[in-house]
């Protein structure tokens, strides 16, 4: 978007936590029945190194994503590609992520004011090592803050601890997941409070009754929403809102654009669990670091400038992982499926996003219809444009958004039925269509070229060079 105005898109800051709380397996039960088991193991098997040392292996690739949003179309919650419109959609994070999709929408809650002195209360007593002393009071913050929550991780509680600090612990991981991994905000050093109540309520459950919320379809919804917000911003310090890990693995898979070379090989027995839950999905094999060889790096006007050229093909269609799970993935990734090709619309607090897999259906497989309809009319212009920011957590949040957490509970009627299986000459006919009603090529052109005043601190500018070779590359293939 900021190409076709002239402006330069700034790197967005896509900050990985650079420590990690770890799971004691006395979750293990809890995090299962809340449907987390799956993209726990991700997440973990993400940042411990080739020895089993703790290595931060999350890494995000800023450029990558700058040249995502810099794709993105607000008004079809799709990337436009020259190959096609494309999206991460709920498929997507089954496979990638195992996420349940099922369950209730995670919509809107109230939190009260005193929101730090309640969650001071509830951890009090959690029985941790006696040399790590007294816990430190949580500091003024818009939410639970990072260097408090991470005075609980599973090292720090004594191993032979009673039931309540068991039972309450649990709680910090929650909150750093959802606001470090999850839904990450444009802040590195707190999490949202709107996720206490969610985090609070799995903690305070019983093993056997966790409640089951779709965070499967509040994670894209928190991503979409940041990528609208994105695709509207220049300022150079940036930052993204939303699962960037989600865009990252999506990226990989379905992009030959920028993705490490990793090792194809079947998954082990040691990526698998003792339970059909507990094992790998499509996104394993590129986080897991015994299996990366090199990482790819470019700047994201190189991506730009390389994706015309690399997006063609079949690949964009679904890829088979039959080969690459030789045990079977993680039963979350494929339980769902009913969902996959629902048209209701996506919920996360007071974040209402459409979910349009009819304008992607090539990467389920099948052919793509067009004229393709319009996403404007799903959700209201109003309810599209709710924003917390500067506003208190009331229950007048809650009133907006429940129709549409009601909505989702009939989710499975209102989906997409396919209607061919995905052949060449229908693909080629479908770009008869599309390419005259789209930007296929989106290449920066500074427009207003302000000469640079050398320094003695001054590198060697190497992107300019870069965006100069992706522009005459595609004006060299359209000649």
């Amino acid at each position: 978007m900021s190409a076709v105005e002239h402006k330069h898109l700034a790197t967005f800051q896509c900050r990985p936590p650079k420590e990690y709380l770890e799971l004691d397996n006395r979750w293990l039960q809890r995090l299962r029945g809340a449907g987390l088991l799956t993209f726990r193991r991700l997440v973990e098997g993400g940042h411990i190194g080739r020895h089993g040392r703790g290595r931060p292996r999350l890494m995000i690739d800023n450029s990558l994503i700058t040249a995502l949003v810099d794709r993105w179309r607000p008004e079809t919650h799709t990337f436009h590609m020259p190959c096609g419109e494309m999206a991460p959609t709920l498929q997507d994070v089954s496979y990638l992520l195992g996420l349940p999709i099922a369950g209730t929408a995670v919509g809107s809650r109230v939190v009260p004011a005193s929101w730090k002195d309640d969650l001071e209360i509830r951890v009090a007593g959690v029985d941790r090592l006696d040399d790590l002393g007294a816990l430190k009071p949580h500091p003024n913050a818009r939410g639970p803050a990072k260097t408090w929550l991470l005075q609980f991780k599973a090292t720090s509680l004594h191993p032979d601890t009673d039931d309540e600090s068991v039972r309450r612990s649990p709680e910090a991981y929650l909150l750093w997941l959802f606001g470090f991994i999850m839904f990450k905000n444009g802040t590195s050093n707190s999490v949202d409070k709107v996720l206490i109540p969610y985090a609070r309520e799995i903690a305070d459950a019983p093993e056997d009754a966790v409640p089951l919320w779709s965070w499967g379809s509040a994670v894209p919804a928190a991503t979409y929403r940041g990528l609208c917000d994105a695709c509207k911003k220049d300022e150079s310090n940036a930052r993204f809102r939303g699962c960037a890990l989600l865009l990252r693995l999506w990226s990989y898979e379905r992009l030959a654009v920028g993705r490490p070379i990793v090792d194809h090989r079947g998954y082990e027995a040691r990526y698998y669990g003792q339970h059909d839950d507990d094992g790998p999905t499509m996104g394993t094999l590129w986080v897991c670091p015994v299996r990366q060889d090199v990482r790819i790096r470019a700047s994201s006007s190189r991506l730009i400038g390389l994706w015309p050229k690399t997006s063609y093909g079949s690949h964009i269609v679904q890829p088979p992982w039959g080969s690459r799970a030789p045990y079977e993935l993680s039963s979350l990734c494929t339980s769902n499926e009913t969902l996959w090709y629902t048209t209701a619309s996506l919920v996360y607090d007071i974040y209402i996003e459409p979910h349009c897999p009819h304008r992607a259906m090539r990467q389920f497989g099948y052919a793509q219809q067009f004229p393709v309809p319009r996403v404007i009319g799903r959700v209201t212009p109003q309810d599209h444009r709710l924003s917390r920011l500067g506003q208190p957590c009331l229950g007048t949040w809650v009133i907006k958004v429940e129709p549409y957490v009601q909505a989702w509970d009939n989710a499975h009627q209102d989906v997409v039925h396919p209607v061919a299986p995905h052949t060449d000459w229908w693909y080629e006919t479908f770009l008869t269509w599309y390419r005259p009603r789209t930007r296929c090529h989106v290449t920066y052109a500074d427009t207003q070229h302000v000469p640079h005043e050398s320094s003695s601190t001054d590198a060697y500018a190497r992107h300019r060079d870069e965006a100069l070779a992706g522009a005459v590359s595609q004006c060299l293939n359209s000649c």
